[in-house]
């Protein structure tokens, strides 16, 4: 094998960027060449921009953190009579109003957010919630019995007060997960319309006109601005500290907590955001439809189509809402022009796209693209395990296990996959070369006799601070998010709490604020109990674990790791060093036949291969080059910091490496490496 990496990637002209500059500078300029003939298409395009910021303000609460709201139609009815109230009443500017009425929802949304309080962070939130709706069912009956009972003197007043008794606490809302908070925010958003129903100086359920002299071209730009400023803030959200923060809360509460997430301050960031987002855009809606009336307005449907929009173009995604958009317009205006049946062709639809493009336009963008990438191979392209074993230039030979360093720090340093498969399944003739590594791992672990194993596992991924595991003891069983139908994952480890508090200590010396992780029923991940049940599974050797932080880069990882050993060593202790991770990271997106598994290309195994061959010689220096490349064409799981880890844990005692085990696991590079330390 060369010596020199066999893949380069090609240099290419950032397109995108000029791609997006060029496509707003032609919406921008739109209504200016299509003048008075194009009007239309106008109107359509500037509902499209409506209806892509509904989207990204529900995407952000379900998309991205997971709050599932059925509510859009109380900002929808709040900013359109804000708008109204503000014209007719005062002579407010119809554009004027429109930050106003984002202020509005603004306040509306933190109302409802307001109960979520350290305060009553242990309270049965459900309890309240039943004894509201219960008293307010109970209340309703015995008025519609006996008028003279109603003690408020009005429906509208009632309303109002049982609305504050909401805000006030009975309705912690953010506490609520899944269906409860759907169901709150479609109850909420009905209470408002029933207010807004019998208030008089809003025409009562006749509703409002809304007076404005404002031209196509102004509301067109108007909505587009909306749109532009939409799109910026979602995307620097998701690329500012929170982005991972607020995926990490839609898929597990209790572990972003556990991993240092401010569940409370994250749900009110985006409830906060979200709300104003879908006032302007619901604004710019009713100052082109001039009139409004309350069934219009809090009518259950905005939360239908916003829905569909999301899903349609792809939840989670920035520009999803933007294509489901489209296609919502294209199938309201369009289809139902032609065919005719109103919200029945749209329930089609979203149940043909649904089964077809069950994660929308997005989610077939994203498979072009990763296929056109890294195209799947053939079964005869995949070169087989043992032959890659046998190959002189990877240093696997029938040499003795060497000797391991007599002093405290480092005496022996391992690389292992992270996926459970191997451990789930040691049957599967597929991952037989891993298991022969993974055996010979254990081995040469115990030959070295080290008195703690410091492991670092990519699949425990941090968002805040560094986590480090202080439980003394772990006890229970681990279900794997993505192989759950494999079977159960149980454990049993013990920590080194001396050396853990005194690493945890010790980090703020090199710039970094690490935190302990302890607590019952902590969810530990499913690498770092599999590398242990192969590695230590008697247990009998206590860990240091510590967390994959996200945001840390590949010097920070190796600063850490730097800075653990040499507290180790300061207290006598003798440390296995374990790097949990893969090496290429395109996985096969569709069912496969286990005991064929094979890597998903030609290009991922030259790459494993390159790198392994710099492991075996021990070319630290070619090494460090070539790590940013193979983990942008490899797809590298976790940037392939976990052999950072390794590689700062050594430091300058590497001698080069044995590769145990190589091959695929469900179309990802695996290898079990043993890394040589010099005494």
């Amino acid at each position: 094998m060369s010596d020199t990496v066999m893949i380069k990637p090609v240099s290419r002209v950032p397109l995108k960027p000029i791609c997006i500059a060029i496509a707003l500078l032609v919406l921008l300029l739109f209504p200016v060449f299509a003048g008075e003939r194009g009007q239309y298409y106008t109107v359509l395009l500037m509902t499209v921009f409506i209806f892509a910021t509904l989207g990204h303000a529900w995407n952000l609460l379900a998309g991205f953190c997971g709050l599932l709201s059925f509510g859009t139609q109380a900002y929808v009815g709040l900013s359109g009579f804000t708008v109204a109230i503000l014209s007719y009443y005062f002579g407010v500017p119809v554009f004027w109003s429109l930050p106003i009425a984002a202020l509005v929802a603004a306040a509306f949304s933190f109302l409802l957010a307001a109960p979520l309080s350290e305060l009553n962070a242990t309270r049965n939130t459900w309890i309240g919630v039943a004894v509201a709706v219960v008293l307010w069912a109970v209340y309703e009956i015995v008025i519609a019995y006996n008028p003279q009972a109603d003690v408020f003197g009005g429906a509208y007043i009632r309303r109002v007060i049982i609305l504050l008794m909401i805000f006030l606490g009975a309705l912690p809302l953010l506490k609520l997960k899944g269906a409860y908070f759907a169901i709150a925010t479609w109850i909420i958003a009905s209470a408002l319309a029933s207010v807004f129903n019998e208030w008089r100086v809003v025409g009562a359920g006749g509703g409002m006109n809304i007076a404005s002299d404002s031209s196509i071209s102004a509301r067109y730009f108007a909505a587009f601005v909306i749109l532009v400023l939409s799109s910026a803030t979602v995307w620097w959200l998701l690329n500012s500290r929170y982005g991972k923060a607020l995926t990490a809360v839609r898929d597990d509460e209790e572990a972003a907590t556990a991993v240092g997430i401010d569940i409370r301050r994250v749900k009110t960031l985006v409830f906060l955001i979200s709300a104003p987002m879908s006032a302007l855009a619901a604004g710019v809606y009713y100052i082109d439809a001039v009139t409004i009336t309350p069934p219009d307005a809090f009518h259950i449907r905005w939360s239908a189509y916003v829905v569909f929009i999301v899903v349609a173009g792809g939840m989670g995604t920035l520009w999803g809402p933007i294509i489901g958009a489209l296609l919502f317009v294209f199938v309201q205006r369009f289809l139902v022009g032609i065919w005719g049946g109103g919200d029945l062709t749209l329930g089609i639809a979203a149940v043909l796209l649904i089964l077809f493009l069950p994660r929308g336009v997005m989610g077939l963008v994203d498979d072009l693209r990763r296929n056109g990438r890294l195209p799947i191979p053939k079964a005869a392209d995949f070169t087989t395990v043992r032959t890659f074993l046998e190959a002189p230039a990877l240093g696997k030979s029938a040499e003795a296990t060497p000797s391991y360093p007599s002093r405290p720090g480092v005496v022996s340093a391992f690389l292992v996959p992270s996926s459970p498969l191997p451990y789930l399944m040691p049957a599967n003739p597929a991952w037989q070369a891993l298991i022969r590594g993974f055996a010979d791992a254990r081995v040469a672990l115990e030959a070295s006799r080290p008195d703690t194993i410091l492991m670092y596992s990519s699949s425990w991924m941090a968002v805040l601070d560094q986590p480090f595991q202080m439980r003394e003891r772990l006890v229970g069983v681990h279900i794997d998010e993505n192989w759950h139908e494999y079977g159960e994952l149980s454990y049993d480890l013990r920590i080194d709490r001396e050396a853990t508090r005194a690493i945890i200590q010790s980090s703020r010396d090199i710039g970094l604020n690490s935190k302990p992780v302890d607590f019952e029923r902590f969810p530990i991940d499913s690498g770092t109990i599999s590398a242990n049940g192969f590695l230590n599974p008697q247990g009998t050797t206590p860990l240091i674990l510590a967390g994959a932080n996200i945001y840390h880069d590949y010097e920070t990882t190796e600063r850490l790791a730097r800075k653990a050993i040499e507290v180790a060593t300061r207290l006598g202790r003798r440390v296995a060093v374990l790097g949990v991770g893969g090496l290429s990271g395109s996985l096969f997106r569709d069912e496969i036949v286990m005991q064929h598994d094979r890597l998903k290309s030609t290009a991922d195994d030259e790459w494993n291969r390159s790198i392994l061959d710099l492991m075996v010689r021990g070319d630290a220096s070619a090494l460090r080059n070539t790590i940013p490349k193979f983990s942008d064409a490899a797809r590298v799981e976790n940037r392939f910091k976990h052999f950072a880890w390794v590689s700062g844990a050594i430091g300058d005692r590497w001698a080069g490496a044995r590769v145990l085990g190589y091959g695929p696991i469900y179309g990802t590079g695996a290898a079990v490496i043993e890394f040589h330390v010099r005494d």
